[in-house]
This record gives C-alpha cells, structure tokens and sequence, in this order.
C-alpha cells in the first residue's frame, strides 16, 4: 500500500491499522466523537493520540521512522487492516 491509501483508511476512520516493526507491535485507531475525529497510535508499549491524520503520518513515533517512512522504505513491513 501506499501513502495515499493508508491517509485515505486512516482519514476514514473506519478501520484499524496494525503491523509489526522493529520487534514491537504498532497500529492506529480512531474514533469519531462529535464529529471530531482523533486517532490513536501504539508502537510496542507507548502510546500517543493525535488530532490530525498528518500528525498520524509524519510523526517519527515508530521507532525513530514516520509512518511515511516506514511506507517509503524497502522494510519488508505487512501492514494488516480490519
């Protein structure tokens, strides 16, 4: 997958995000309160919320990478959505 279509699940707040990297467990969620959608992010035992889905993305929470990064890179990362 690429940037664009993980921004556009992501910003749709329907679906979950979660993946494995750098021997941690990861993933985004969100939720919708009214109207206002916030978004939850975890990387092993941290964890961060975000008000915006490029905060989400640009955020060099996993491990020192951004989302973007990690999407970029030539990691072998599965991301998995549900």
């Amino acid at each position: 997958m690429n940037e664009n279509e993980i921004r556009k699940i992501i910003s749709d707040c329907c679906n979950d995000i979660w993946f494995v990297y750098n021997g941690k467990k990861s993933g985004i969620t969100s939720e919708v309160k009214n109207y206002i959608p916030k978004f939850q992010a975890w990387h092993g035992e941290s964890i961060k919320y975000y008000d915006n889905v490029n905060d989400v993305m640009n955020d060099k929470f996993y491990s020192g990478k951004s989302l973007v990064e990690l999407l970029d890179s030539q990691e072998d990362i599965d991301l998995f959505i549900s």
